[in-house]
């Protein structure tokens, strides 16, 4: 029967930590909990090796592995105390140390006793134990920590819990029980061989203590470390329980609402009868509900009190298993929050009104902006006509005086030919051919109508012009058309036909290019354009003239256009250019 029982006692406490470990908190409080329950278990199932012994040496073993928890439990016990209430000694490294310390060297002695018999003078296998002086010690620290552990965590409890004694009271009764207990074992009032109902009673004592922690939440209802700040914040606070009574709340609420005049254990109706009589406005259903405890989900609302305008909250406590255990009522008196609010509006109301006066400063503005841009673009247009004029001028006297004479030359040279000189002469002629047809370029820019020129043939007809004259250069020029060409405007024609002259001129000149290769690719909703040529390569691409000026015609046209090159052999130049809707 006494195997059984400190059986079943060790795997309840078991149990307990296997629950512990898989569903508990993880915080200091649980494990030194954990810890106390973990020696009280070692000490039931040392309890049985002591009970099994046969002889006096393994009794001796068995005893030994008992007073391993016996001498740790008051020092565990105090730690868990000290834990539970978030105690700064806790955090003291030397009072933990000195703490865990003075069992280890009580249990020394314990260990070493048959060299000193200090722990126990004698042991007679099955009958006595005659205890020693080192025993007492141990004991009397026991009943220390004990007992000092019990006071540290009954006096800040009974800050938490007020004027509700018994709860107070029946957790004090389980302490007590396992010294009065161990008290009565000591006097051999119980025999002291066989049963040792002090293990029982702790743990008892301790499945208590762990259902008032963890489910009943005693020692938690006001944390330690909040309860500062909650006594110190400027909102009220009033817990209610489960029995429709206030348990609890800080002097804010006093400060807030001083005609209720709410004490501990007054009902909850006090406080709606309160609200629903000194309150402008109807009081709303859902608040009521929920400060009475119908409702499970927080409710929010605004009572305006005696000339105060209130914010009140009202809130479930969850406790084990997130159940109901009571509610939270915030209150705030945010009438000078509502004073500011009013100011703001009202500032709000002028800043509108500002601001309606700016925004028609601000059209006016805009239209003698409009005005303003649109004379400097008339103003930006005139110097541009001047200056192109006075360009064309400079133009037409210098270069189209220089082609004038270049064909002139051109034309003296091919009669000094003779007939054999049949393929010179008609390379003059293609140079002939060129050189007017540069100049009328240069007549048709000056005078504003070159544009008209593309609109008298298609892409096609351009891109062959363009391969025909470069015939005679030495450098190949081929093109392709992919997909179904769409009919052009004479602004993209041109673009395409610059483009592409610009890059075959730029092919021979720099790159000394021997092919060129033209592709055209219809797509949808745009044309692209890739050049490749087998020139020379450039590693840094420097855009001049010509390349700046492709990018103004594409860029014009809302397209895009890219150049590259290796660095070692040929240059490319895609380019992307949208269809006209």
């Amino acid at each position: 029967m006494i195997i059984i029982t400190q059986a079943v006692s060790a795997a309840i406490a078991a149990a307990i930590l296997a629950y512990l470990a898989a569903n508990g908190r993880r915080n200091r409080s649980t494990f030194s909990y954990m810890l106390c329950v973990f020696l009280l278990m070692l000490w039931h199932i040392a309890e049985i090796g002591v009970f099994l012994a046969k002889d006096s040496v393994q009794e001796m073993i068995a005893l030994k592995i008992k007073f391993l928890p016996v001498v740790y439990i008051g020092a565990s016990w105090l730690y868990f105390c000290l834990s539970t209430v978030h105690s700064r000694l806790v955090d003291n490294k030397g009072f933990i140390w000195m703490l865990f310390t003075f069992p280890a060297i009580c249990y020394m002695f314990m260990v070493t006793n048959e060299f000193h018999h200090l722990f126990f003078r004698e042991v007679i296998f099955k009958t006595k134990v005659f205890r020693g002086p080192v025993f007492w010690v141990h004991t009397a620290e026991s009943y220390i920590c004990i007992l000092f552990g019990t006071y540290y965590l009954f006096t800040n409890m009974k800050k938490k819990l007020g004027k509700n004694s018994r709860e107070r009271n029946w957790l004090l009764m389980a302490v007590l029980l396992p010294m009065a207990a161990n008290a009565l074992m000591l006097i051999n009032v119980f025999p002291n061989r066989g049963l040792d109902i002090t293990s029982h009673v702790m743990l008892f004592t301790m499945i208590f203590f762990g259902v008032a922690v963890y489910q009943k939440r005693f020692l938690n209802l006001i944390p330690v470390a909040a309860r500062d700040f909650i006594e110190n914040t400027a909102m009220g606070l009033i817990i209610i329980d489960h029995e429709e009574l206030v348990v609890g709340m800080n002097e804010a609420i006093s400060h807030i609402i001083p005609d209720m005049q709410l004490k501990i254990y007054d009902p909850v109706e006090k406080i709606i009868d309160y609200f629903q009589k000194t309150s402008a406005s109807e009081m709303d259903l859902e608040m009521v509900e929920a400060i009475r405890g119908t409702g499970l989900k927080p409710i929010t609302g605004y009572l305006k009190l005696n000339e105060m305008d209130l914010y009140i909250e009202a809130r479930v406590l969850t406790g084990f298993k997130q159940a109901p255990n009571g509610r939270m009522i915030i209150v705030k008196d945010r009438s000078e929050e509502q004073q500011l609010l009013d100011e703001i509006n009202m500032k709000n109301l002028l800043l509108t009104k500002a601001n309606e006066r700016l925004t028609l400063s601000n059209s006016m503005l805009t239209e003698a902006n409009q005005r303003l841009e649109e004379l400097s673009a008339t103003i930006e247009e005139l110097t541009i006509s001047r200056e192109r004029n006075r360009l064309g001028r400079e133009v037409h006297d210098t270069v189209g005086h220089t082609l004038t004479l270049l064909v002139a030359l051109a034309e003296n040279m091919k009669l000094q030919l003779n007939e054999n000189q049949e393929e010179i002469a008609n390379t003059l002629d293609k140079s002939i051919s060129l050189s007017r047809q540069a100049l009328n370029d240069i007549r048709s820019c000056l005078s504003g109508i070159y544009n008209e020129s593309f609109n008298s043939g298609g892409l096609s007809e351009w891109m062959n012009y363009l391969v025909k004259t470069n015939d005679t250069s030495g450098t190949h020029v081929q093109y392709t058309i992919s997909g179904d060409l769409p009919e052009l405007d004479a602004s993209r024609v041109m673009a395409i036909y610059r483009i592409c002259q610009e890059s075959i001129t730029n092919a021979i000149r720099h790159g000394q290019a021997r092919m060129v290769s033209i592709i055209i690719k219809c797509l949808q909703h745009s044309l692209r354009l890739y050049i490749f040529d087998d020139g020379k390569g450039c590693v840094e691409i420097v855009k001049g003239y010509g390349l700046t000026g492709m990018e103004q015609r594409v860029l014009k046209l809302g397209g895009s256009i890219s150049f590259g090159s290796d660095g070692e052999q040929g240059f490319n130049i895609i380019a992307e250019l949208p269809l006209p809707a």
